[in-house]
């Protein structure tokens, strides 16, 4: 197997057939059997230290080409290739331990590398509001909130210092609050860490949060012996889901697909979608 092959069949294998793969959040695990039985000792015997900073480094460099072309970003920094190399370097590293199955590897690189893109994305996008600033309406479109849901009582999670959503939505005739640490406190906005938020249940008919909340979820996912926070955010995560009103529903960019894929489809519906074919959101709809 040379550098060639080596590279190819990695790419195949852990991202799809195209990189489009990851884009559309599609998970590949049509190769498992192939991979188990002819190449994954074959992979662990070629990686000497020439033929694996060849590869890693094609991979990376490959990779970050594709994301450059699908986001229509130029700017790449060098931190964002030691956080792919990062990812590259973790996935031969699992390919290594054969107490790992094959489809524990494949989630764990998919999640890796999705994460990334959403991160890579919300960085452009947050340079971006900086600025032109985003407006209360382009806000619910990104959120995919409807006209028809601006009723009842709501909840922006990560309001910003002036509640610009929540002022918006007072003005439609909404119930609305705001959550934020930079905001002052008022009878409509709350300076308070959404950790530690007391969120009352069967509360709100809409709740929203735009690259706040589930943007720090993902971050902390990612990050190494950070066990403890990521429990303490999913505990929030289930606090806010459980604060909204039967048949309420949470908007929130960006996705966290790592824990949506486990919520009882009897109690929530998950819907998830695409903002211009990059960034991944949701709507969650309490059933029950």
């Amino acid at each position: 197997m040379n550098i060639e092959e080596l590279y190819t069949y990695i790419l195949t294998a852990f991202e799809g057939k195209s990189f489009e793969n990851l884009i559309l959040n599609k998970k590949n695990t049509e190769y498992k059997e192939s991979f188990e039985n002819d190449y994954r000792e074959k992979i662990i015997n070629e990686m000497n230290t020439e033929k694996y900073n060849k590869v890693m480094e094609k991979l990376s460099k490959s990779f970050l080409t594709n994301l450059v072309k699908g986001t229509e970003s130029k700017k790449i920094t060098k931190e964002d290739c030691n956080n792919i190399l990062e990812i590259y370097h973790k996935l031969i590293e699992n390919i290594s331990d054969f107490n790992k199955d094959y489809e524990r590897i494949a989630l764990e690189h998919f999640t890796e590398v999705r994460n990334f893109i959403n991160e890579f994305t919300l960085k452009k996008d947050e340079q971006e509001s900086k600025d032109t600033g985003y407006t209360p309406e382009f806000i619910l479109d990104i959120l995919d909130v409807k006209e028809y849901e601006l009723k009842g009582k709501s909840l922006d999670i990560g309001c910003g210092k002036n509640g610009t959503l929540v002022n918006y939505l007072v003005s439609k005739g909404m119930d609305a609050y705001g959550l934020d640490m930079e905001c002052k406190d008022t009878n409509r906005l709350e300076q308070e860490d959404w950790l530690q938020k007391d969120y009352e249940e069967k509360s709100y008919d809409l709740i929203t949060s735009n690259l706040s909340f589930t943007k720090h979820f993902n971050e902390v996912n990612t990050e190494e012996q950070n066990d403890e926070e990521c429990i303490e955010y999913a505990q929030a995560y289930m606090k806010i889901l459980n604060s909204l009103k039967i048949g309420g529903k949470w908007h929130y960019v960006p996705s966290v697909t790592f824990i949506e894929e486990f919520l009882p489809e009897d109690k929530f519906e998950v819907n998830n979608s695409f903002i211009d074919g990059n960034i991944m959101r949701t709507v969650i709809k309490r059933l029950k």
